[in-house]
């Protein structure tokens, strides 16, 4: 009876090793038999964002003046802001500063040599979605007393980022199916299955557009946009288009 026992035992334990090794096995078979291939794929759109940066800079040889100045300006021009449709949500102060100068003999101008100027800058970026409107939110905000317009920022919506981001997904899995059957077809094999998949994170694009505006004197430079286009009428604004990228990598099963 004890003999019997051990042979069941015996039995069972091999069984069980059988059971284990026979699906590595397979596993292993099948890794053997596979092509892994990545894919690479771009979707292009046009933003339905904005963001402007622009601010006020004021000076004068009293800094309570200066700051008060400053202040009141900006009181308008953030009014400006929200005549032109942006929301108060979508503007935001990112810089103030005071800091104050002593006038030397070589910039001298209003001020005599020797006299400490103080300064006063105060710098708000505002986000838009009205694409068309951008030019005229510049407009407004200089009408108003805007002295400094940084630069653009054009990206995309949440929304839109997304929508983006599946149609690049589309076209990376696309190349790489299309690589894999092609490396399939020079090998006269056919590809019944995937396996490993991975998503690498896609890119989502900003483009940035320069709008330099200063005082006491605008820079007239080699810029996208600049304050005597300006001032010669609206203020046009081209956006462009901004590519979304995605990676993808594929294990085909043949």
């Amino acid at each position: 009876m004890k003999t019997k026992t051990v042979f069941f035992t015996v039995c069972a334990v091999m069984l069980a090793l059988v059971l284990c090794i026979a699906p590595a096995a397979a596993e292993d078979s099948i890794t053997d038999k596979v092509i892994t291939v990545a894919g690479y794929g771009v979707s292009e759109t046009t933003p339905d964002m904005a963001t402007i940066t622009l601010g006020i800079e004021t000076e004068n040889t009293d800094a309570a003046k200066a700051i008060k100045e400053n202040n009141e300006k900006m009181s308008k021009v953030i009014s400006a802001l929200k005549s032109a449709g942006i929301s108060s949500q979508d503007i935001r102060t990112n810089q103030y500063s005071v800091y104050s100068s002593v006038i030397g003999e070589y910039n001298a101008g209003k001020y005599k040599e020797g006299t400490t100027v103080y300064h006063v800058t105060n710098t708000v970026s505002a986000i838009t979605y009205d694409m068309d409107n951008i030019g005229s939110v510049i407009d407004k905000a200089a009408d108003a007393g805007a002295n400094r317009v940084n630069g653009l920022q054009f990206s995309l919506s949440d929304e839109k980022q997304i929508q983006e981001r599946k149609n690049a997904l589309t076209s990376a899995v696309k190349a790489a199916r299309a690589d894999a059957e092609a490396v399939a077809g020079a090998l006269g094999v056919s590809l019944r299955g995937t396996g490993l998949i991975s998503v690498d994170r896609s890119y989502n694009p900003v483009s940035y557009a320069s709008y330099d505006m200063a005082v006491p004197e605008p820079m007239v430079e080699a810029t996208a946009y600049n304050t005597k286009e300006a001032a010669a009428g609206s203020t046009s604004i081209e956006a462009g288009t901004l590519k979304t990228t995605a990676t993808v990598s594929i294990t085909y099963l043949y």
